[in-house]
């Protein structure tokens, strides 16, 4: 016997030592698989970053090769790149040599009118060769030039140069966009102030679906929030003809204070957008060199691993009615006053709109909301049907339910049994008899006590509910009386608009 246990034993341990060993050899294995998993990911994700390099570098190889045929190419235009060169040392306040003419490119001769614009001199022979060459291109490197080195009462005219803004969905073109921006920001005086807002105004006037007044609506017309008492639940048509007087208010101060803060004097410095069109304008090239310059772009684009340039000085800038309203939320005074000059009948328009809905007969009662329903008010007291009908149901919750009582009458029937029971059949009766007397005289005494209670709980809501509802009758009449206050001025604040407007 002593002999099997022992074997037995040996075979057991023998077997766990098995055990252990298998565990281990399976916990070795899930850490080499695991292991595994994260070296093919590892491996993954360097062979990606490997190919990703390897695309980029054969790319930027490709381009390298063809920018330096497309260089050789364009050593045939090596006068017009010259002529780039001298605009920008132009610009950088560098002396010009004297500037060659280069068949057929508007630049050289308009680099040539300009080339002491600073000082005031153009020469007018060579400007009009240019914008006999291109208008469009002279007229708008003249504004852009003196708006960077100076010289800008040269300019006769910004018309040439801020022609009728396009109609939705069109966008502005930079150029455009940029000498918008120098005449509303005041640096070409009145007159390229006003050309601007007549700009504008044509625009503004050309739509006529309504998107451009909801394009504007909430830049036009500044929050403005009144406060309508809680008790009175929101306060309906009430609380709407307030907050629309409130609007007309705010929004005939945010006209007069932006119009007054016109001051005919130029921005401290030019918005950035008029170096950068006047950049690009330059680089742009002569119209041979077009393609072969934009193609020069995109492979230095390629081989410096960044995205192509593809703003151009035409470039879409955006619709002027989003203009418009970038204008009119902007902090440049100047800008700012003739975006609103200029968007004038849409502010009159939401201006009328406030003043309807400002005019509108204050409601004679309103229905609000009571921990025991609705109930009318009005400003001299409150509707007897509702508030009966509220009173009732505060009377209701005094209703006790009557279990106690009868389960007090029904102890009493039984414990008066058991008494006279006892009287007959032995005094052992008399015990429970006593006992359903006792719960008898209880359940009596809590049915008393939980009316009680209920009374004065129902008489305490009824006190309540009546102050919480005069309460509300009193903020009725003195909300409606704010209302009467502000429309009375409603015709003065529409009329003040009007005014500073026109």
């Amino acid at each position: 016997m002593s002999d099997d246990w022992w074997t037995e034993r040996q075979q057991n341990k023998r077997l766990a030592g098995l055990e252990e060993d298998l565990t281990y050899v399976s916990s070795a294995l899930s850490s080499a698989r695991a292991s595994q998993n994260r070296l093919k990911a590892e491996l993954s994700k360097v062979q990606g970053s490997l190919e990703q390099r390897l695309n980029r570098l054969s790319a930027a190889f490709d381009a390298f090769v063809e920018i330096s045929d497309l260089r050789v190419t364009l050593g045939l235009f090596d006068s017009h790149g010259r002529v780039r060169h001298q605009a920008k040392q132009l610009l950088a306040g560098a002396g010009l040599p004297e500037v060659s003419d280069v068949d057929g490119y508007w630049l050289a001769p308009a680099l040539l009118a300009l080339s002491g614009v600073t000082d005031g001199a153009v020469d007018d022979d060579a400007l009009g060769l240019a914008a006999a060459r291109d208008p469009l291109r002279t007229a708008a490197f003249h504004v852009l030039l003196t708006s960077v080195v100076g010289g800008r009462s040269t300019v006769p005219s910004l018309a040439p140069a801020l022609p009728a803004l396009p109609a939705l969905p069109v966008e502005v073109p930079a150029y455009q966009r940029a000498v918008w921006l120098l005449a509303a920001d005041g640096f070409f005086g009145t007159e390229g102030w006003e050309l601007a807002r007549e700009r504008c105004a044509e625009f503004v006037a050309s739509v006529t679906d309504g998107s451009l007044a909801a394009a504007l609506r909430d830049v036009a017309a500044p929050k403005a929030v009144v406060t309508v008492p809680k008790e009175l639940d929101g306060g309906g048509s009430l609380a709407t003809s307030l907050q629309a007087a409130e609007k007309l208010t705010v929004l005939r101060t945010w006209v007069t204070e932006a119009l007054a803060g016109y001051t005919n004097e130029p921005a401290a410095a030019p918005d950035e957008l008029a170096r950068r069109t006047l950049d690009l304008l330059i680089d742009e090239g002569s119209a041979v060199e077009l393609p072969l310059l934009a193609r020069e772009r995109e492979l230095r684009a390629v081989i410096e691993g960044k995205e192509t340039a593809k703003s151009t000085w035409d470039s879409p800038a955006g619709t002027a009615a989003d203009l418009l309203r970038a204008d009119l939320a902007s902090e440049r005074p100047n800008r700012k006053a003739l975006a609103v000059r200029a968007s004038a009948p849409v502010l009159v328009t939401l201006a009328e709109e406030f003043a309807t809905t400002a005019r509108e007969e204050a409601p004679a009662s309103l229905d609000v909301r009571t921990r025991y329903g609705r109930v009318t008010i009005t400003p001299a007291g409150q509707d007897d049907t509702s508030m009966r009908r509220a009173l009732d149901l505060v009377a209701r919750t005094a209703n006790v339910e009557s279990q106690r009582k009868y389960v007090a009458i029904g102890a009493g029937a039984v414990g008066v049994l058991l008494v006279v029971l006892a009287v007959f059949a032995g005094w052992g009766w008399v015990l429970p008899g006593l006992v359903a007397l006792a719960v008898a005289g209880y359940q009596w005494f809590a049915d008393g006590k939980e009316r009680k209670n209920a009374a004065e709980e129902a008489e305490r809501s009824r006190k309540a509910l009546v102050t919480d509802v005069d309460q509300r009758v009193e903020a009725f009449a003195k909300t409606r009386r704010e209302l009467q206050d502000r429309q009375a001025t409603v015709d003065e604040d529409l009329t003040a608009l009007r005014a500073a407007l026109t």
